[in-house]
């Protein structure tokens, strides 16, 4: 079993490169991953450009994208469903919603996921990690969402929180 490659991920080297500097990272990754799946962030400020990059990532190879809004201003839960249903209508790969509200200052709801999860190629919700203290990890609320989203997507976290 393996797991797949992931890069360019919102609070990490994905706001540094620019596009043309992305879209050749993505190609490099794909070309030398022997064969593992290679997903690859797409967040960017403007729609227009999250679709350039999906664009992008999809010539390149990639077997699917993760996104989180990002924004300088706070937003909505329309406005962020707005970016998904944009970007997953015109992907040809799968989609995983990036839940990162310490990065993105965005809290996702319940309802959010699960409006989410109706939407085409949106295949995963990557959630923020639960506290391993069970004092903690009550006070966050228990693990979330409590399957709002199809059956047919998955949600978990891969880090636990610091």
């Amino acid at each position: 079993m393996y797991f797949p490659v992931v890069l360019l991920i919102p609070k990490g080297e994905l706001r540094d490169l620019e596009p043309p500097e992305r879209a050749r990272a993505a190609r490099i990754a794909v070309e030398h991953a022997d064969g593992v799946p290679v997903i690859v962030g797409i967040g960017a400020l403007r729609t227009r450009h999250v679709l350039e990059a999906a664009e992008d990532v999809q010539s390149a190879g990639a077997a699917g994208v993760l996104l989180a809004p990002v924004s300088y201003h706070p937003l909505t839960d329309d406005e962020v469903f707005g970016l998904f249903e944009d970007v997953a209508a015109g992907l040809s790969v799968p989609l995983v919603v990036y839940d990162n509200p310490r990065t993105t200052r965005f809290t996702f709801t319940d309802e959010l996921y699960a409006r989410l999860g109706r939407l085409p190629n949106v295949v995963s919700i990557k959630i923020p990690g639960v506290p391993a203290a069970p004092a903690a990890a009550r006070a966050r609320g228990g693990p979330r969402p409590r399957r709002p989203a199809p059956a047919s997507s998955t949600c978990g976290t891969c880090c636990p929180p610091r």
